[in-house]
């Protein structure tokens, strides 16, 4: 199966050595498209930002024959759209990785950058009715840039943050928030006593489960849009 990942050549190389016999993943570095993609995201505008550059490579991809699409931002900002546009699956890190911490527990905590990111978790939570499973959404209170510098205090902070959850706020399960965090959780998960969800990881594993079973999104759910539709119409 090929797969598009939509994010930068590092966590493609990490992708690619997660990936079953058979994947094959790309990120699609010939084309420019028409948006840019920004350095990070830390609110509401940049997810704007980053969801027209996701939407439009998505629609790139399934052009170009890819079996799935996987978008590179906990906050799956563009998700729905894309999915309105293209028939093969479009897979969300923060979705796949808060709907699977439910799956493996009843009560988890989100760890996200930054205190202006709270509200952000706290919506998308709430968009998948989960807020009755939430332990706990605690800041790290690091930018994204700090969070890329993997710093060996950064994780140290990390791993003290994630212990504090289970120790405080009763949490059974950790889930890192952020793309950039959860490249990380590999090297911390030891000296945390429970699961900690990787959201890059487990949406590669989402990816394949989904064209390997032959499952896509309902257009029922995302139909595509009426207007565009007509315009192809009259074409």
């Amino acid at each position: 199966m090929r797969i598009c990942f939509l994010g930068n050549d590092e966590r493609l190389e990490y992708l690619r050595r997660h990936a079953s016999p058979g994947t094959e993943l790309d990120n699609l570095p010939d084309f420019s498209g028409r948006f840019d993609r920004p350095a990070s995201v830390e609110s509401r505008t940049d997810e704007l930002e980053l969801a027209r550059w996701y939407i439009e490579r998505a629609v790139e991809a399934e052009a170009r024959g890819f079996d799935a699409v996987i978008t590179g931002c906990f906050g799956d900002p563009g998700v729905d759209a894309a999915r309105e546009l293209v028939r093969i699956p479009v897979i969300a890190p923060g979705e796949t990785a808060l709907l699977t911490a439910r799956m493996l527990s009843h009560h988890f905590s989100v760890l996200t950058p930054l205190s202006s990111t709270l509200p952000i978790v706290r919506e998308q939570v709430a968009k998948l009715g989960l807020r009755g499973s939430i332990a706990s959404i605690v800041p790290l209170d690091a930018p994204i840039e700090e969070i890329r510098s993997r710093s060996e205090a950064l994780k140290a902070r990390l791993t003290e943050l994630c212990n504090l959850c289970v120790e405080r706020d009763g949490a059974e399960l950790i889930v890192f928030g952020c793309a950039s965090m959860s490249l990380l959780g590999d090297e911390i998960t030891h000296a945390v006593p429970v699961p900690v969800v990787n959201a890059v990881k487990l949406s590669l594993k989402a990816a394949e489960m989904l064209v390997g079973a032959g499952l896509t999104h309902s257009k029922v759910t995302f139909p595509y849009p009426p207007k565009l539709a007509r315009l192809k119409t009259d074409e």
